[in-house]
């Protein structure tokens, strides 16, 4: 894979972890915004918007680790049919 087709390093070390830390890491994270949100832009008083950032956070952080590591399965993917196509070339 060519040097341009590389995500920043961050986002690599992103998905160099394993899934379960991923959530680990995205869970509390998306707390804290889903409850700034309903505290916020849906004007719900703070207990509700704790509540509601804990329970939407854990689904949304399920797929936050599933997407991260579909993508990179993908990049892998990708990145060995360039190494083919560099050998037959």
């Amino acid at each position: 894979m060519s040097d341009a087709k590389q995500p920043p390093r961050l986002i690599r070390k992103w998905e160099g972890f394993d899934m379960g830390l991923q959530f680990l890491i995205a869970w509390p994270t998306l707390t804290v915004i889903i409850t700034i949100i309903h505290l916020t832009a849906l004007n719900q008083p703070a207990w509700r918007s704790l509540l509601y950032g804990v329970f939407w956070a854990l689904p949304a952080a399920f797929v936050v680790a599933m997407a991260s590591q579909n993508e990179a399965r993908k990049r892998r993917e990708a990145s060995k049919q360039d190494a083919g196509s560099d050998l037959t070339s």
